[in-house]
């Protein structure tokens, strides 16, 4: 069945399974396997359960917890972990903490929602650290709304904003097609050659009533009149009005950059911005400023979460990113002591850790997992100590990473029951009998004072102190157990089930634009898209040097389609799916092969992203103007709400 599905020869699939299991051949616990993905896994209407079923595979080898262990995420930019972190996406506050639904009429209610209750299976004691999520809400609050934000008001509570639907990517983009959204600010990101359905994203800006912009190019979504086809007459009806903020580049900024690690590594500035540009702290602060005067003068609908923003920085119109990095670790309102350590913190003091946090309005953090980031012994993100003593890759004092400093989550299970390490060579943590206490060259991530014979499990997140083969109804949308499902343009029907043979909870939109293409209706070639070494996303095509290594798109093809189709390396091909045509180079290529996929002979191509109808100079000519993910569907994942874009039906011919 897997290779009936997959393509892949049993005897191929079957070598490298036997390979990565190998490592607990006869038992043995020494050796650590690591399965490391990137968006290859991610831009799949199932995506998220593939991730599940690779962090399954990880729990039953004992992979978990481990030096060179774990499922780990390779990222397409530097600060994606930190963009999550950071409430990033719509439907967490900072720290993952859940966002208010309408039902939460209050804080008690919020509170009895998402914090989870212990259960202890069996045997199994549980930590359930998550038991302490009162204590990082309100710290939150007091963070957002200072002395506003108090008891008797629930600490301001309802001054946050409360989700009633999906609010994801795709679904801004839909909104403001349909007239629901009538404009967007968008920093640093292009949203139309982002995609999916590029022209559905034009479009939708045509439709806008206005667009701000801020980055350090002019670049499709800045300039989506001018996308290909688009006629003079098009443009003078076009009405909607477009903003562009003067930004900085990345080298231009200070703050920090959070890895697929977790390292926290604050980055200086290497030169100041040219002219009259302008860092996005200032940008924002400054549009914020003018906003709350506006309430404070005119009044509006809910004026008090405006009002109220605690905004006590040195410069309101231009705040220090060390301020807010030190917001966000957080500090004692009033005087906090540990029990534990006897540790006693004084009002005003930065706290040196999430254990210091309080429900009860007496501290206040930006982001619990950065608590302890900078403390009164400063900036620990800035510390670039290259001492390893353990030899494992640790590196201690290099920058910092959350929670507390610890290197590998869930390191308890780097020891057997007796807390002694499965290889004594690699020591990471260890249970201290003589000291009642774990000890490791890595932060023990664990209850410090838990001796092995309490048996509380190594999952301290987890209601039940384990791994989880199945999840608890709601934690995924689409079933307990991953399932295998086809792309919603695939060129065959799933085997495993016929009846059901796509993800029945992927979102698939249905406006005029739209559409999805079948093998019937003559798609019969599976398309990906992918990413260059030699390019940045949608950036680099305004580089020279990027544009010399490589200055245009191509479309990669097997040799043996190439031969079918009678066409040659460098000749002009077109690529149709049911939404668009591109038309590039072909690059005959041996790297991508046929497959027999539910026994028919199946051909994949690849195009690179990177180009569109803004760039350089040195592109004049060479590129084709039209978007890549102009070809892709607008479907997504329906936990993660990730575009299908490594998977999607196209025709491809001579040009």
């Amino acid at each position: 069945m897997v290779e009936r599905i997959t393509g892949i020869p049993r005897d191929q699939a079957t070598k490298a399974w036997d390979a990565f299991t190998s490592i607990r051949a006869n038992g043995d616990m020494k050796k650590v396997g690591s399965i490391i993905y990137a968006v290859g896994w991610t831009h799949h209407s199932s995506g998220t359960q593939t991730i599940r079923t690779a962090a399954m595979i990880q729990l039953l080898l004992g992979n978990v917890g481990r030096a060179g262990g774990g499922v780990n995420a390779l990222r397409g930019h530097s600060n994606i972990q930190g963009a999550t972190d950071m409430a990033g996406i719509f439907d967490s506050l900072p720290g993952y903490l859940k966002m208010p639904v309408p039902a939460d009429v209050d804080l008690k209610a919020y509170l009895t929602r998402i914090t989870p209750k212990a259960s202890k299976p069996n045997e199994w004691d549980s930590f359930n650290y998550w038991s302490h999520t009162p204590a990082f809400a309100v710290s939150l609050l007091k963070a957002m709304y200072g002395s506003a934000a108090v008891k008797q008001n629930d600490f301001a509570f309802n001054w946050l904003p409360k989700i009633d639907r999906t609010y994801s990517w795709i679904d801004i983009w839909d909104g403001m097609y349909t007239g629901k959204i009538k404009g967007m600010m968008a920093f640093g990101m292009n949203g139309v050659m982002i995609g999916p359905n590029s022209n559905k994203n034009i479009n939708a800006l045509k439709k806008a009533e206005f667009l701000v912009v801020c980055d350090i190019y002019p670049e499709e979504t800045s300039e989506f009149w001018r996308a290909p086809g688009t006629t003079a007459e098009e443009m003078k009806k076009i009405g909607t009005t477009v903003y562009r903020l003067p930004g900085a580049g990345f080298a231009e900024k200070d703050g920090t950059f959070v890895n697929s690690a977790r390292w926290l590594q604050w980055k200086y500035a290497a030169v100041p911005p040219p002219g009259d540009c302008k860092l996005d702290q200032e940008i924002l602060a400054r549009i914020f400023m003018k906003v709350r005067e506006k309430y404070q003068k005119d009044g509006g609908k809910f004026p008090a979460p405006i009002l109220n923003v605690s905004w006590s920085y040195a410069n309101p119109n231009n705040p220090s990113l060390a301020e807010v990095a030190k917001e966000l670790n957080g500090k004692a309102v009033m005087e906090v002591t540990d029990e534990a350590s006897k540790t006693t913190i004084k009002a005003g003091q930065q706290l040196p850790g999430f254990a210091f946090l309080r429900d009860d309005g007496s501290t206040m953090s930006g982001n619990w997992i950065y608590c302890g980031s900078w403390t009164e012994a400063g900036a620990l993100t800035q510390r670039r100590g290259t001492e390893d003593p353990s030899g494992l890759g640790v590196y201690p004092n290099w920058a910092w990473s959350w929670p507390m400093n610890r290197r590998v989550l869930y390191n308890r299970a780097s020891c057997d029951l007796n807390g002694r390490p499965w290889d004594m060579r690699r020591k990471q943590v260890w249970w201290d009998e003589a000291q009642g206490k774990w000890l490791g060259n890595d932060v023990p991530d664990f209850k410090a004072d838990s001796a092995p014979k309490d048996h509380m499990g190594p999952f301290i997140m987890n209601p039940e102190g384990v791994g989880r083969l199945f999840v608890p109804l709601g934690a995924v949308a689409d079933g307990p157990f991953p399932e295998h499902y086809e792309p919603t343009e695939g060129p065959v029907i799933n085997p495993l089930h016929p009846g059901q043979s796509t993800n029945p909870l992927a979102k698939r939109f249905k406006t005029d634009m739209d559409k999805y293409g079948t093998v019937a209706g003559g798609f019969n070639i599976i398309c990906t898209t992918y990413r260059l070494v030699e390019h940045y996303h949608y950036w680099t095509k305004n580089n020279p040097m990027n544009v010399q290594l490589v200055p245009e798109p191509f479309v990669e093809i097997p040799v043996e389609l190439a031969e079918q189709l009678g066409v040659r390396g460098g000749e002009k091909v077109k690529v149709t799916s049911i939404r668009a045509s591109y038309i590039a180079n072909a690059m005959v290529t041996r790297r991508i092969k046929p497959m027999t996929v539910d026994g028919k002979k199946t051909f994949q191509i690849g195009i690179p992203i990177h180009w569109g109808f803004r760039g350089i100079a040195e592109d004049a000519g060479k590129t084709s103007l039209n978007l890549v993910n102009a070809l892709t569907p607008t479907v997504i994942d329906p936990n993660a709400n990730t575009p299908e874009f490594k998977g999607f039906l196209v025709k491809l011919e001579k040009a």
